[in-house]
């Protein structure tokens, strides 16, 4: 699977391996235990070894290979770790949601995820999963950043290369197999604004519900102490 051109402005070189590679290792494209080498990337990649330790680190953190002399071993992305993944999502925008109610400005923030929703609509339009994911993401980080934490920000950012590789393979595949389904992507986040805009728990909740059940059956314990 090719990263998007489009993401690779202002990345370093690094940065532009480690995504490459992310993406691949997300798409099951790298066996479990593979061992990839420095030199082995680097010829791919036309450039340096140095780049390549880059990138490594990178996925190192990313808890995507281990890092082994002069190489790595690709460790498993499979649905435990795609789970887990969700749970941090979870975490973070529940917790976001109820920071964000008690602003008094809530009409500026409803009103730019209406605004990414729509351009979410323009994307399934013109079946294109890259705009497609780079406005959903936008549309969950406007929640996260208008809760103003800035630890919580953070945490978002370390997993947002990972949350965008996900979501990019989910919608790639959904928009070459079943465009449709994409009706119902929307009312679910159209659900989110409204929950937002109703200061509603239960119907966040509910959205939540919808947008992850399919990957995460445990959604409930992340709003038992709230509803």
């Amino acid at each position: 699977m090719e990263f998007p051109k489009q993401w690779q402005q202002q990345m370093s070189k690094g940065e532009w391996i480690a995504a490459c590679l992310r993406l691949n290792m997300m798409n099951g494209e790298y066996e479990e235990q593979e061992v990839i080498t420095e030199n082995q990337i680097a010829k791919q990649f036309n450039v340096s070894r140095s780049p390549v330790r880059d990138a490594f680190k990178i996925l190192s953190q990313d808890r995507l290979i281990q890092l082994e002399r002069m190489g790595a071993e690709v460790l498993p992305f499979n649905e435990t770790k795609q789970q887990e993944m969700t749970d941090i999502r979870l975490m973070i925008e529940s917790f976001a949601f109820t920071k964000v109610i008690q602003r008094d400005d809530l009409s500026t923030i409803v009103h730019a995820m209406y605004q990414a929703l729509e351009m979410m609509k323009v994307s399934v339009k013109f079946r294109d999963p890259v705009s497609f994911t780079e406005h959903d993401i936008q549309f969950h980080e406007l929640m996260v950043n208008a809760c103003e934490h800035s630890y919580l920000t953070h945490l978002w950012m370390q997993m947002k290369p990972l949350m965008t590789c996900q979501v990019y393979i989910s919608m790639s595949r959904r928009m070459s197999e079943n465009v449709e389904d994409f009706n119902r992507v929307i009312t679910n986040h159209q659900k989110f604004v409204e929950a937002v805009e109703q200061r509603d728990r239960r119907l966040m909740y509910e959205a939540f519900r919808l947008n992850f059940s399919d990957l995460n059956n445990d959604i409930g314990a992340f709003w038992s102490d709230q509803m």
